[in-house]
């Protein structure tokens, strides 16, 4: 009996770090937390690695850049379109010089909550965040049929509604950047 209940202690310790919800689908990962008052995790971390296979349905979802700009399918983003509504990322001086120097290598806008990288002119990652800046942003995605728009944080199903059903989700302890 001792012995079960030090396992269920145990089990309940280690299952309370787990706070933060991950979802994936394909290249997209996304990371949610009870925020505010919240009953659920809200989304408020979503990355794209297109150096990945990425899926159509990812592809054909939207983002406008600025809740003024016209909506653009991420597979439809190209870095003229970009640089009209984002300034270019300007590495912080403190940042190591190799950090700079890779820097360099890419075209990379950054602003309203979008961090966009092209590398020769090819679109090789997107980052989405409302709570990454010490602040707060509003970037704003859609479904891929543009009839629903929503600002960051996003609930699961809005996630699901704008870039479809995960391959996966399930809890973990921190967010790794």
């Amino acid at each position: 009996m001792r012995r079960f209940l030090i396992l269920t202690l145990l089990a309940l310790l280690l299952s309370a770090c787990a706070n933060v919800s991950r979802f994936e689908k394909n290249s997209l990962v996304a990371f949610g937390e009870l925020l505010d008052t919240s009953n659920e995790p809200l989304y408020y971390l979503i990355r794209i690695d297109l150096k990945k296979s990425v899926d159509s349905r990812i592809m054909s979802s939207q983002l406008k850049l600025t809740p003024e700009s016209p909506p653009i399918a991420i597979g439809e983003i190209q870095p003229e379109f970009v640089a009209s509504y984002l300034p270019p990322f300007i590495p912080p001086p403190q940042w190591p010089d190799a950090w700079k120097l890779k820097a360099k290598e890419e075209q990379v806008y950054a602003g309203n909550g979008f961090n966009i990288v092209f590398k020769e002119g090819q679109l090789v990652f997107i980052g989405i965040c409302s709570l990454c800046t010490g602040g707060r942003e509003d970037p704003i995605v859609g479904a891929p049929d543009r009839q629903q728009f929503y600002r960051l944080p996003l609930t699961l199903r809005q996630v699901i509604e704008v870039f479809g059903n995960p391959d996966r989700i399930y809890k973990v302890n921190e967010v790794r950047y």
